[in-house]
């Protein structure tokens, strides 16, 4: 099975901006003293303090830390129903010569074949189903909206350099502090996104990765469903009518079904990214 894929795309983009962000803010977390001016002032006059206390809401090394607890949590929740698709598979697999000499005694061959296949192909279906559901509203989501907020907070760190090294400090500690709390959101189905890109150019690159992320993901997914929706259909078109015909035709339809609903999903983004590249430009 490739359900992991998608999570293991997501995972990588994920990681990408756990690294980027994981490098300055390690200047963030650690003090950060300026040179002090040798002071000719009376002895009770001292210089100010500049030192640059590290972050208190983010601990050391929470990012990888958060990040690789998510690894373990996404697996723990897709990984069950993968396991499970496969036993499904081999459990009805080997019931197929049971359900074949019961189906046979119609005496349609062609039929008794499709119910037998059908009995393999439905149950499979049903258990691949949960998985990438389970995949596409509840990991992939959480994963995208982490590397989005992280991209954001790493792009708002590089225009702070016209500030000095004080507003890149706290550009990046902003950036790692959103971006742990990203990494730590609550998993719920179709979550709701938490970046907030400001500017052209934050939503121009927002919108590129949400155009690549939905054929990624949904668009991914719904080709990975049609894998396992295809030969059932073909299965179960042949079990009720035993035309072999019909059946090629059921599963040529499930295959036009799955293109257009993965295209349908592209097209949209790209319409949803390009309005939003015309409201910021406008």
């Amino acid at each position: 099975m490739q359900i992991p894929t998608c999570l293991h795309a997501g995972v990588a983009a994920t990681a990408i901006a756990v690294a980027g962000i994981a490098g300055p803010a390690t200047a963030a977390a650690a003090p950060v003293t300026q040179a002090r001016p040798t002071s000719t002032a009376a002895p009770d006059i001292q210089p100010p303090d500049t030192t640059i206390a590290p972050d208190a809401a983010v601990p050391p090394g929470g990012l990888v830390t958060s990040f690789l607890h998510n690894q373990l949590v996404y697996c723990s929740i897709i990984c069950p129903l993968v396991v499970q698709a496969g036993v499904t598979a081999a459990v009805t697999t080997q019931q197929a010569p049971d359900t074949f000499r019961t189906a046979s005694q119609s005496g349609d061959l062609l039929r008794a074949i499709g119910a037998t296949v059908a009995s393999v192909t439905g149950p499979t279906d049903a258990a691949a189903e949960a998985a990438i559901l389970a995949d596409g509203t509840e990991v992939a989501p959480r994963a995208l909206n982490a590397f989005e907020v992280g991209v954001v907070g790493l792009l708002n760190v590089v225009p702070a350099a016209a500030n000095g090294l004080p507003a890149v400090v706290t550009a990046a500690r902003t950036a790692r502090r959103d971006t742990f709390t990203a990494l730590n959101a609550p998993i719920v189905p179709n979550p709701a996104p938490t970046v907030a890109p400001h500017g052209l150019v934050e939503v121009a690159v927002v919108a590129a990765i949400d155009v690549g992320a939905a054929v990624a993901f949904p668009a991914f997914n719904d080709v990975l469903s049609g894998v396992f929706r295809t030969p059932d259909a073909v299965a179960r078109e042949l079990a009720a009518t035993g035309d072999p015909a019909r059946a090629v035709a059921a599963g040529a339809d499930a295959v036009t079904a799955v293109q257009t609903a993965a295209s349908t999903v592209i097209a949209a983004s790209i319409a949803d990214a390009v309005d939003r590249i015309h409201t910021a430009a406008g």
